[in-house]
């Protein structure tokens, strides 16, 4: 793949719908559908079935949309999140402890890039892996009792290391070799960091939040390390450190490279999760109840700014709008003037409800833009990457259903 040609398509097309991924919807009331076209809101609208909801959410969507211009815009976003799959290696050999406190997900992402990664231990002729983030080192343990690999667990949180230490002193395969604890903050401009990355060394980071993925490449890259895998998450997280976005000398050089906001940057994280009727049906009744008092908000109680109100109980989205209503005013502090009966008739009004409706409609589409949002991060650190002289892949490792952030950048020199 020609990542950097990838990474300008996504760009261009990312361009005039800016004010759409960049915002979340209510941000725009009293218009807030004002940039979705009408006729793909129509078309959105008319789904009610849970099944088609949740393909529309995933983007399986060339049985369900015969509007011709949405199904090309899914379809565009489809193709050019498009990436090569993780190539299949015999798998790990596994003991009757290898799973031992393992939780199904983390069990999973383990097997599924625990062969590569011992692959690549041999063929570059690695000393040590730099486990960034490792926590407690299941990652770290795991591959260290199965494939006996030398291994440094890297956290800023002693007490996780200190469970891990304890887990690992009693189910270490072999006790000449156990996982390393080092106390240290990652960060590529650390001296104390970069001194752990020795020449011979390679980094591996499994879900490193925020900018903790662009300090274990850039540290790794400035010390010339001969192997370096990462998988980011939490991009939301990035909001806090601005200089983690458009590391690439090729998105500096864009006169319109985009700086996302944090509604962009939480729409690039999202997961998509398996979701049972009852799933559904509480996900629906929570965008209902949220549009409708952030509209309540605005036009009965001044509150131009978009407010916070956290997250709720799921049982509070069994009662009626009213009562749930009543509860936010105590949770923020706002002295309601409508009786229950009062907020109940404002959320069941029709012309309410249909705008309700029509801006979960609007989310479907706005969601569509996520992995994309992905994409444009994940491809500006590849880019980067290239830049330092490396050969780098982004592949899909794990199933998404299964493990949402399942796509990982591989860099060799």
């Amino acid at each position: 793949m020609n990542y950097r040609k990838r990474f300008l398509e996504i760009h261009e097309f990312l361009k005039p719908y800016q004010r759409i991924w960049q915002n979340e919807i209510m941000l725009l009331y009293p218009d807030p559908l004002v940039d979705y076209p009408s006729d793909w809101i129509k078309e959105l609208s008319r789904f009610q079935d849970m099944q088609d909801n949740i393909d529309l959410e995933k983007k399986k969507v060339s049985h369900l949309l015969k509007n011709p211009e949405l199904l090309a815009l899914y379809e565009r976003i489809e193709e050019l999140s498009e990436v090569p799959k993780a190539p299949q290696l015999p798998p790990m050999p596994e003991n009757s402890y290898t799973w031992l406190y393992i939780i199904p997900k983390k069990q999973y992402e383990i097997k599924a890039i625990a062969p590569l990664v011992n692959a690549y231990y041999h063929e570059k002729k690695i000393k040590r892996i730099i486990d960034i983030g490792g926590g407690i080192g299941l990652l770290a343990q795991t591959l260290n009792n199965q494939y006996g690999l030398k291994i440094t667990s890297l956290d800023l949180d002693p007490i996780l290391q200190n469970t891990g230490a304890k887990r690992h002193a009693v189910n270490a395969k072999d006790p000449s070799n156990k996982v390393s604890y080092i106390n240290v903050k990652v960060d590529g401009r650390s001296p104390e960091f970069k001194k752990l990355l020795a020449p011979n060394s390679m980094t591996l980071g499994l879900h490193t939040c925020g900018n903790l993925a662009n300090d274990q490449i850039k540290g790794s890259a400035e010390c010339g390390l001969p192997l370096i895998i990462n998988f980011g998450c939490c991009y939301h997280k990035l909001e806090h450190a601005r200089e983690s976005e458009n590391i690439s000398a090729l998105a500096q050089s864009l006169p319109d490279k985009f700086e996302m906001s944090q509604f962009a940057l939480t729409l690039s994280s999202r997961a998509h999760r398996k979701m049972d009727e009852k799933d559904y049906h509480l996900k629906q009744k929570v965008k209902l109840y949220r549009y409708a008092i952030h509209i309540l908000l605005h036009d009965e109680y001044g509150q131009g700014e978009l407010t916070a109100l956290g997250n709720s109980s799921p049982k509070l989205y069994d009662e009626s709008f009213g009562t749930y209503a009543l509860e936010q005013f105590k949770r923020i502090s706002l002295e309601p003037k409508h009786s229950k009966e009062e907020l109940d008739d404002f959320f069941n009004h029709p012309i309410r409800q249909k705008l309700i409706k029509d801006m979960i409609a609007a989310g479907l589409i706005r969601n569509a833009f996520g992995r994309l949002l992905e994409m444009y991060i994940l491809l500006d650190r590849v880019c980067y990457l290239e830049e330092q002289g490396y050969k780098v892949q982004l592949l899909e490792f794990f199933d998404e259903s299964l493990s949402p952030r399942n796509l990982g950048i591989v860099a060799e020199i």
